[in-house]
Parts: C-alpha cells; sequence; structure tokens
C-alpha cells in the first residue's frame, strides 16, 4: 500500500491564489452593481422626460396548416 503524504506548501499556494481570485470578483461585482444602479437611474430620469412610446397591434393574418400525419 502506498501512503501519500500531503505537501501543505502546495495546500496553501493554492487556496492563497483562490482567496485572490475570490477576491478580485467581489470586488469586480461590487463595482459594476454600483455601475449598473447608476445607469438605471440616468435612464429613470431620462424616460420621464421623454414622451411616452406607442404601441402597436401586430396583424396576424390568417394561415392555413395541413394536418399532421
Amino acid at each position: 500500500m502506498r501512503y501519500y503524504t500531503i505537501n501543505y506548501s502546495y495546500m496553501a499556494t493554492f487556496f492563497s491564489i483562490l482567496m485572490v481570485l475570490i477576491t478580485i470578483n467581489a470586488i469586480l461585482l461590487f463595482f459594476s452593481v454600483n455601475k449598473n444602479n447608476k445607469i438605471k437611474r440616468s435612464n429613470e430620469s431620462f424616460s420621464k422626460a421623454s414622451s411616452a412610446s406607442r404601441i402597436y397591434p401586430m396583424n396576424y393574418s390568417e394561415v392555413k396548416y395541413k394536418k399532421a400525419v
């Protein structure tokens, strides 16, 4: 039977790199959410100032379907 020894220096390196990547991801997510909130607020004020858009109904033509086998 072989017993594998755990090299803790590799584990520490892996977890430190993993924590750095998770921290960078959290920081980018935080700034992205804040940026989107600012854009959303500016769009709301712009849409209130602009006139209401019109919605036209779609014209469906009569379609004849063949019976499926």
